[in-house]
């Protein structure tokens, strides 16, 4: 049986522990310590339905947003994402879903918006329920606020199309995808 068939925890059982600091003989015949430098551990959270994913971290903050804004504008502000990577994040996700997760609130002025629908609430609750018991057990190692903001940007030099997404017909001549407002 190869490693790469076995489960991680067999793996581990067969990897021998060192000592803390092992000792080590420099070519200057001086004895030398070994030790790894600091390390950041990171963990990734994300919920899938039939192999395909829905929604991660940056989905759990996108829909905690729109709880809190009642928009999908307001909340892709708050994490600084685009609203077109708002936008497909949700889009993808309802369709890996199969369900809706926000609804339209109609409306003129703020009353307008987005809301969530129940299978919305029930991601934020389950994801968020995992989420804290990992940082619980091992500290709160989840990407942060701004490695969770740089998914939602364009690399410069990146057409709207690149990465396997169709061009959309016509690209929006506002950066955040508000219309009603102005550069």
């Amino acid at each position: 049986m190869s490693l790469g068939t076995l489960p991680i925890g067999a793996m581990i059982q067969i990897v021998k522990p060192t000592r803390r600091a092992k000792s080590a003989i420099s070519p200057s015949g001086a004895q030398d310590t070994v030790e790894l430098p600091a390390v950041a551990v990171k963990t990734k959270v994300w919920l899938e339905h039939n192999g395909r994913f829905v929604v991660g971290d940056g989905g759990l903050r996108l829909l905690l947003g729109i709880l809190e804004h009642g928009s999908l504008l307001g909340a892709a502000r708050q994490i600084r994402w685009s609203y077109r990577h708002a936008w497909e994040y949700l889009r993808r996700a309802e369709a890996a879903l199969g369900m809706p997760l926000t609804r339209p609130r109609p409306g003129k002025g703020s009353s307008r918006g987005s809301a969530l629908t129940e299978a919305g609430r029930l991601v934020i609750e389950r994801l968020a329920e995992i989420r804290n018991k990992i940082d619980d057990a091992v500290g709160p190692l989840g990407p942060t606020a701004a490695e969770v903001a740089a998914r939602g940007k364009r690399r410069k030099g990146t057409p709207r199309g690149a990465a396997g997404r169709p061009d959309s017909p016509r690209a929006s001549r506002y950066r955040d995808g508000d219309w009603r407002r102005a550069r």
